[in-house]
């Protein structure tokens, strides 16, 4: 078996990578993923403006907070992908993997490899054991604009970022030994203070066998190999569409069968794992707490400060029981929910929290990273904050095996300039 048929084997295909050519600004050209800053649509005017006449991936995406402009937008994100394999704006780096080096503001180094992952190994389906796998719940409403987007792309270019479970850090030891034996195609620092990139050409084919080899030993040792940590709606749109070409005769090995993603190793200290918190807007705190105390298996205890209420949070542990921080212009407190099914605090808390919603006794609910953003907006009158703990890096797997995707919004890989910026392409046309 050569090392394309094993990496086949593993979910593993090596991709054409697409770079812009030397006179584009690397730093006009990368921009950070789309599903960033939703709430925020000043921070994307800024982009726009910035990028404005220049070659840039933010003419080749649809950032979440314009997806009402998706029927302008898309065709206009369409003819752009043309144009620009057309005029010569992007270029081939030739057949392989880029190997990053990423520096972010609160990480000072981590790792990551760009691969084609085969979607006939992928399944965002309930319950399906394949080899590639969501984390979170996909919310099926949510794909639609996402496959139209795709649908007609002439270009692959992934904001998605994807977990390996290597311990042993055996892919990313092997690559940072070889490092200086690989050619560099971009070493810059990113926009708005995200951090420097670096990445490098993985393409001589005695590597290419040796990262096969480790890629099979890690699939061998594993019930799953990848799991999907960043875009997993835009990899299961992917997928949507893939399924339709297939059954509408498409070539089994049609571009639209691949998609390009980035790989990271979940023990990587650089991965940094985040809590989602939760933000409530013009609603009644007492009304809440008296509908939340109503709900059987609850408990609020009133507590000092915000910095005891995390550290209470983090520390609680107690079978068939879950703690999250509640902050609000009254102050602070413990709420805890009795809940035997339930397998992490989100879900125990959006039992309760999903039905309320529905009663309308709240403007809006937003999802909110980072302790600071949280404490000041929860601490505004009218708002309440709900602070949960974060997710345990080494039992992730082993929870995504036994117990399925993690209820949405549940955790982020970093925050929100530390996510995946866009750079590589690869063409979906044949």
């Amino acid at each position: 078996m050569n090392y394309k048929e094993t990496l086949e084997k593993c979910g593993i295909a090596i991709p054409e990578v697409l770079l812009p050519n030397k006179s584009v600004s690397l730093e006009d050209w990368s921009v950070v993923a789309c599903d960033q800053f939703s709430s925020d649509i000043s921070y994307w005017d800024k982009i726009t403006s910035q990028t404005a006449g220049k070659a840039s991936t933010f003419n080749l995406i649809l950032p979440e907070c314009y997806l009402n402009e998706s029927e302008t937008r898309v065709p206009q994100i369409n003819q752009k992908m043309l144009d620009y394999l057309s005029d010569g704006t992007l270029e081939s780096a030739g057949y392989g993997f880029i190997y990053l080096e990423r520096s972010t503001p609160c990480a000072s180094s981590r790792k990551g490899l760009v691969v084609a992952l085969d979607l006939e190994a992928y399944s965002y389906e309930e319950g399906a054991n394949a080899q590639i796998r969501p984390t979170e719940g996909t919310v099926l409403e949510r794909l639609p604009v996402r496959a139209e987007i795709r649908k007609n792309a002439a270009l692959d270019i992934p904001h998605i970022l994807v977990l390996m479970d290597d311990s042993e850090f055996k892919l990313f030891n092997y690559l940072e030994q070889k490092r200086d034996s690989f050619q560099t195609v971009y070493d810059f620092d990113l926009a708005d203070n995200a951090g420097h990139l670096k990445g490098s050409m993985v393409s001589n084919p005695d590597d290419l066998e040796s990262l096969s080899q480790i890629f099979n030993d890690l699939n061998s040792q594993s019930e799953f190999l990848f799991a999907v940590g960043d875009g997993n709606h835009s990899l299961a749109a992917a997928k949507q569409l893939w399924n339709k070409i297939k059954s509408e005769g498409g070539d089994l090995h049609h571009p639209a069968r691949y998609a390009l993603v980035e790989l990271e190793n979940i023990h990587d200290p650089g991965v940094r794992f985040e809590p989602i918190h939760r933000v409530l807007f013009d609603c009644s705190t007492t009304d809440f707490k008296a509908d939340f105390l109503a709900y059987p298996g609850t408990k609020i205890q009133k507590i000092d400060t915000f910095d005891k209420l995390v550290t209470k949070v983090n520390q609680f542990d107690i079978s068939g029981k879950f703690a999250l921080g509640m902050i609000s212009a009254e102050g602070y407190a413990i709420l805890e929910i009795e809940d035997q099914k339930a397998a992490l605090a989100s879900e125990a808390f959006h039992s309760f929290l999903d039905p309320w919603l529905k009663l309308e006794k709240c403007s809006e609910i937003d999802y909110i990273h980072g302790d600071s953003v949280l404490q000041n907006l929860g601490e505004q009158q009218g708002n309440i904050g709900f602070y949960l703990a974060g997710v345990n890096k080494k039992t992730f797997f082993q929870f995504i095996n036994t117990i399925g995707p993690m209820p949405r919004k549940t955790f982020s890989i970093g925050d929100a300039e530390e996510k995946r910026y866009y750079l590589e392409c690869r063409k979906l046309i044949p």
